[in-house]
């Protein structure tokens, strides 16, 4: 069971169970004024394109049968390995200026490890 689920079910106290019921009418009011868009293939996006992250499409579902969470997801992962893919192609070295940023926050002598390139830089 989700967290969300949890609340929704009242197991965490009526606090977070009003809050969730709240949280349902605020999904199913952004699905009515197109804030949350649903295309044929049922994949959700919120008011700027992107593709639902798990925890909203999880809220969208329980107010419409429209979305598809298996479509959703797929189109997410498609959307996040193309960005991945896209920051990758533009890591260039650090400069000057962020080596000495990172030597301020992590200390002379350490080795910084960009984990999403897996990058290393030895300060």
């Amino acid at each position: 069971m989700t967290r969300f689920q949890k609340e929704l079910s009242g197991e965490l106290g009526a606090y977070w169970e009003k809050e969730a019921q709240k949280e349902l009418e605020r999904v199913k009011a952004d699905l009515q004024a197109g804030k949350i868009t649903i295309d044929e293939n049922g994949v959700a996006r919120n008011c700027i394109g992107r593709v639902l992250m798990s925890d909203m499409l999880e809220k969208l579902a329980m107010v419409t049968d429209k979305v598809s969470v298996e479509a959703t997801t797929a189109a997410r992962d498609k959307e996040v390995s193309e960005s991945l893919a896209e920051y990758r192609k533009s890591v260039r070295p650090a400069t000057g200026e962020e080596r000495m940023e990172m030597q301020a926050a992590f200390g002379k002598g350490t080795t910084v490890v960009n984990i999403l390139t897996g990058e290393k830089t030895k300060l």
